[in-house]
């Protein structure tokens, strides 16, 4: 996926970088997960895809939940 990235405008895409998110989740590779998803945060436009995206911060303990 890095090199299709690299090669194409996939690094500005916020569904690039969930399904790398998602991947590195299934290698047991936590940090770099919570990186993907970060960066597709900062990425994301719509408010469903953000709520998305966020679920899985949370789910991965980089983020919590406000009260």
């Amino acid at each position: 996926l890095e090199v299709l990235a690299r090669r194409t405008a996939l690094d500005g895409y916020h569904l690039y970088h969930a399904v790398r998110a998602e991947l590195l989740t299934d290698l047991d590779r936590a940090a770099e997960a919570r990186e993907a998803w970060e960066r597709a945060r900062t990425l994301v436009r719509s408010t469903p895809g953000r709520r998305f995206v966020e679920s899985r911060l949370v789910d991965s303990g980089a983020m919590s939940i406000p009260d």
